[in-house]
């Protein structure tokens, strides 16, 4: 690995790697600079927790071969498409086809011969259990959060599990028009009750109860839609499922899966839907008090453009390698490579962050129209369907069985790129165990920049936004982890030199969980981290502050970030983005800022106009800055 790497930035995901939603997909351009850099010329890369098959597809691209596990169907499914795409043409014509072919089954979407229904606004409708009345969201009292009955002041809960029934408040066309005539939404809503296609069973799935993601006992598949929307998907993906090319089937139900979550209940309706389309973006199965219903022909037509564009991409960007994608857990995928004796130069180890998402269980929407079940109990992420006890200790004795298995998979000369973070400390202590179990040396740490940081992220106080960290470990059986925390103690001191003594907590865990990487301290010296912060620093402000004498040599942030800032724009104005890359890569050694910390660094020196950044010219020394520009 070169040494002189510091600092990763991510590119946003091009056409090729957005044709369907998929959780924590990882920057290609993130992905192929460690693997060219890693992999011998024809290498074999594994990636047993393969996801959306970023990995996979990167490594063909450069010439190499590889293997692709995942234990989720909908992750094997995006890989095999985005690994092995069908002739775009006859992709096309297949699909518009039987788009045309079911047509009439979105017909109940039409206003009149010149206009059709852009969405319908629901309400939901809930029965008061004090005094058994049927109440509707708008009926309600509301006093902040909280919703009571109107007749008996019973509080009430709007949400999927309690729903009664709902009701249609306003229709929306297309050109605009809000239509509010009360036989016409009394029609609509006969129409959103009925089943338009009968065969609805085999894509009806049951919900592993987790009340985190608010999956509750009982729900099904068909209850995140309307009967009218739920029966015509089932009725799009029976005739995708009857589609005779293998690679055409395959595209055409990931781009059923693409679009099912918009033609769900779970879309909030919000701002007159003046900001942004539909789109679920709550971490859980939440349908909101008011929520949208849309034509699912709208979003199969909108999708199917997408994936023109995609499918030319990877095409237009051809593979030089093989690649092998198998619905199988890593532990299985891994074993059957090594009975065949098959190994690896590079493993590329994504697992779940502890309990961050539980993929699994979010999938079953999607998995649903595959016909697709899976036990999730085979997860090995941390999940609320299990006390927390018992899916920790599963998680920590899963990811030691993975990298085990990991150890033999890999060569003599092979190495393991791993990425990931997490805010609890129990999924760095399953992390580090297993890898130290498996006699894993850590040789490289480095930090991935995100492509595009939220404006919440460069305005908050603490830094919300944590860089995602990649690692790279070689297996040495003569291995013993260090017992010394001198080395974490002094990248803590240079942090906090850097900064006046004064830093952000969530800066100071990064610093000390890079600090554990780079230098291989034991696992069990990990639950003093804490500790070891706390007698370093006391808490001032919600801020930390360095209890001891400071290292006078050490170059502040301020300094450093202007200076670099000064160079750089001295030639022109630049990109936000970019600059925070080229600051943050050269004061990596002393801690990578996060961009609100940057950008108060950089006050009086760098005009921010949105995403611009332009040098602050002396003749404006005088002016105040507006807080607009910083909005």
């Amino acid at each position: 690995m070169e040494r002189n790497i510091k600092l990763i930035a991510a590119k946003t995901h091009p056409s090729e790697y957005l044709l369907h939603k998929y959780w924590a997909r990882k920057p290609h351009n993130v992905i192929s600079h460690f693997l060219s850099t890693l992999v011998p010329v024809g290498g074999t890369v594994v990636d047993p927790f393969c996801g959306s098959g970023v990995t996979l597809r990167e490594a063909a691209v450069l010439g190499y071969n590889s293997y692709g596990f995942d234990i989720n169907p909908i992750a094997t499914l995006i890989s095999s498409v985005t690994t092995n795409p069908p002739e775009v043409h006859e992709f096309i014509r297949q699909v518009t086809s039987i788009l045309d072919e079911l047509k009439q089954l979105g017909t109940s979407y039409s206003y009149d011969e010149d206009s059709s229904i852009r969405y319908l606004v629901h309400e939901i409708v809930v029965t008061c259990s004090g005094c058994g009345s049927e109440v509707s969201v708008r009926e309600a009292i509301k006093k902040g959060r909280i919703y009571n009955c109107p007749k008996c002041s019973s509080k009430l809960n709007f949400n999927l599990e309690n729903l009664s029934k709902t009701k249609i408040t306003s229709i929306v066309l297309d050109n605009g028009r809000i239509i509010e005539d009360h036989e016409v939404i009394k029609q609509q809503e006969t129409y959103s009750d009925t089943q338009f296609y009968s065969n609805i069973f085999e894509y009806q799935q049951s919900f592993v109860e987790n009340r985190r993601i608010l999956a509750f006992e009982g729900l099904t598949t068909s209850n995140l839609f309307t009967a009218r929307n739920f029966s015509i998907l089932c009725a799009l993906a029976d005739r995708f499922h009857q589609i005779n090319d293998d690679k055409i089937r395959n595209a055409s139900l990931m781009m059923l899966t693409a679009s099912v979550a918009q033609c769900s209940r779970l879309i909030p309706y919000r701002n007159n839907m003046t900001t942004g389309g539909p789109a679920w973006s709550v971490p859980g199965f939440w349908v909101p008090p008011q929520h949208l219903e849309t034509n699912p022909f709208s979003h199969l037509r909108a999708r199917l453009s997408k994936f023109e564009r995609g499918i030319k991409e990877i095409t237009a960007r051809p593979q030089n390698g093989t690649v092998k994608v198998e619905n199988k857990n890593a532990v299985e995928g891994l074993t059957k490579l090594r009975e065949a004796g098959i190994k690896a130069d590079l493993v590329f180890f994504d697992p779940p962050y502890g309990d961050s998402v539980p993929y699994l269980e979010f999938s079953t929407m999607w998995n649903s129209f595959l016909k697709k079940s899976v036990d999730v109990n085979n997860d090995i992420s941390v999940s609320d369907r299990a006390p927390k006890a018992i899916s920790w200790k599963w998680y920590r004795d899963s990811l030691n069985t993975v990298l085990r298995e990991i150890a033999y998979t890999l060569n003599t000369e092979g190495k393991l790129l791993i990425t990931f973070n997490n805010h609890d400390l129990r999924a760095w202590e399953a992390l580090f165990g297993a890898l130290q179990k498996n006699n894993f040396e850590c040789n490289f740490v480095t930090y991935q920049i995100p492509a595009v940081i939220s404006s919440k992220a460069q305005f908050s106080p603490e830094g919300s936004y944590i860089s995602d960290i990649y690692s790279v470990y070689k297996v040495n059986p003569d291995f013993k982890p260090t017992r010394s925390l001198t080395p974490v103690v002094d990248a803590l001191k240079k942090c906090a030199s850097s900064r006046d003594g004064i830093i952000a907590k969530n800066l100071a865990l990064r610093v000390a969980t890079v600090a554990w990487m780079q230098n291989n301290i034991s696992v069990d010296l990990l639950p003093e981290r804490d500790n070891l912060i706390s007698t370093l620093f006391t808490a001032e402000d919600g801020r930390l502050k360095w209890i001891g004498q400071l290292d006078s040599s050490i170059p502040k942030l301020t300094n450093e970030a202007r200076r670099i800032a000064s160079e750089i724009l001295q030639n022109g104005p630049c990109d936000w983005n970019k600059l925070y890359e080229d600051i943050a890569s050269e004061v990596f050694d002393i801690g990578i800022p996060d961009p609100a910390e940057l950008r108060l660094a950089l006050e009086g020196c760098v005009i921010f106009d949105k995403k611009r950044c332009m040098a602050y010219h002396p003749t404006f020394e005088q002016v105040e800055l507006p807080i607009e520009i910083f909005q």
